[in-house]
């Protein structure tokens, strides 16, 4: 149907031009309060994301995600495909984290800790603002085409170095500095592979931060769909205050003198004053523009600010609701599961099993074997001087086909146990046995195994 209003209200998506292309947003460099604060914070996760691999805690990175060996360590503590249940809690609390966060606060994180707005705004942006000036389409302005086209290559060029380094740390996330060392150091005919792999995803972050930019929060993101069904009219968020704002215009009655300032400065293009969108990633941008202009025209400032739609509409300011009790419930029954699980959680990982296709063996008439396999997993940074002993048995031959005794650090160990028992300490058909493993004289573990004895 057609729309004969020029004022329509959101009847296409703000980024899309009139023909159905996406617009390339050109956003004016932000200045002010908020944004210092934004940028500091956006350097300290820059450092984070660089550091974190190489940073060692009790020997192990501060941060490693290694798929290929299965080893991810987490703040120095490393954790293995053993480890899954402790994991997937980790996961489940980051998740809740995210949703209870997003109930109150709205899409902050996407302003001010998601690595693609991080990157984005905070480095290829200022590259660009260095290349072409601070404000749309200054560079036709000033410069003739010769100058343009070399301010362009340059930029360009700038822009896939940049993404060259970020796919280095990215990979860094996943073997190691070490191994990323030796990645980049060895010949590309040995590892060709690799440095395809190195390549594609430069290119990849080249085109995405080159090109695509704000349509990744806009169009890809499912965080951004998420948080419609998430927020309410108390989640916190970056708000127009209609009520002092409305109307518009520097002869009404309103403080907003539609200058459009607010869009000027915005990343997704969008306008502030037009409510609650998902487009809006918080990130605080036209806050500061517009304190700059109120300050201006004399009047006072915070006309857009951080508060919530009850908030503006009652003056009372408050994230007290049903949903943040229950999800905060939640989360806190989830980081004392996940607390308990980790505090019992041993530095050697043991699995027991009898070998199968057996059963008991008579060696003699007084003894009777069961054979069993073990699995030693060291998730510690240390040596290990493994030892294994009966614990409620005193009599009992415990022998194995490899020898188990050392345990290097993060190594594995797959052996045989033949477990000998005498006749008469058996308890029938089946007996329960708990053996004990032991780091030189330290208890690391118990482990109940079940000994199958001779049909009476």
């Amino acid at each position: 149907m057609e729309n004969n209003s020029t004022d329509a209200f959101r009847d296409k998506p703000i980024n899309i031009d009139e023909t159905g292309k996406s617009k390339r947003i050109v956003a004016k460099q932000p200045k002010g309060k908020w944004y210092n604060r934004r940028t500091y914070f956006a350097w300290f996760c820059i450092l984070f994301l660089i550091f974190a691999p190489i940073i060692k805690i009790n020997g192990n990175p501060l941060m490693l995600f290694d798929i290929v060996n299965r080893k991810f360590s987490l703040f120095g503590n490393m954790f293995y495909p053993q480890d899954t249940f402790i994991l997937a809690l980790i996961m489940l609390v980051a998740v809740v984290c995210i949703v209870l966060f997003t109930v109150i606060y709205g899409r902050l994180f996407c302003g001010w800790a998601c690595p693609q707005t991080i990157f984005l705004e905070m480095i290829y942006r200022r590259i660009e603002y260095l290349f072409d000036g601070n404000h749309r389409n200054l560079s036709n302005e000033k410069y003739d085409e010769y100058s343009k086209i070399i301010r362009t290559i340059g930029k360009h060029l700038v822009y896939i170095i940049i993404s060259f380094i970020i796919t280095n740390v990215f990979i860094m996330w996943f073997t190691g500095p070490e191994k990323l060392w030796q990645i980049i150091s060895s010949p590309i005919s040995e590892n060709q592979l690799g440095f395809l792999f190195m390549a594609g995803v430069s290119l990849f972050y080249y085109f995405v931060y080159a090109y695509l930019r704000q349509q990744i929060c806009t169009f890809f993101c499912p965080y951004g769909r998420l948080q419609g069904v998430l927020l309410d009219s108390k989640s916190i968020s970056v708000i127009y205050d209609y009520k002092r704002g409305e109307p518009r215009g520097s002869k009404n009655t309103g403080d907003c003198i539609d200058c459009k300032q607010c869009i000027a400065v915005c990343p997704t293009g969008v306008d502030i004053r037009n409510g609650s969108q998902f487009e809006c990633i918080n990130c605080t941008a036209c806050i500061d523009e517009c304190n700059i202009v109120m300050e201006k025209v004399k009047k006072p400032g915070n006309l857009i600010r951080f508060d919530s739609y009850h908030g503006i509409e009652t003056g009372k300011h408050s994230i007290k609701n049903a949903r943040t009790y229950a999800y905060s419930a939640v989360l806190l029954i989830l980081v004392i599961v996940l607390g308990i699980t980790v505090s019992k959680r041993t530095s050697v990982d043991v699995s027991i099993n009898r070998m199968q296709g057996t059963m008991c063996q008579e060696i003699d008439i007084n003894n009777v074997s069961n054979i069993y396999t073990v699995k030693l997993i060291n998730k510690s940074n240390k040596l290990k001087n493994i030892s294994f002993k009966l614990i409620d048995i005193p009599n009992g031959d415990l022998q194995f086909t490899t020898d188990i005794s050392q345990l290097e650090a993060g190594a594995a160990i797959e052996s045989v146990l033949m477990l000998k028992l005498p006749k008469t300490l058996l308890k029938g058909r089946s007996t329960d046995l708990e053996i004990g493993v032991y780091d030189s004289k330290t208890l690391l573990s118990t482990y109940t195994i079940n000994f199958i004895g001779l049909q009476k």
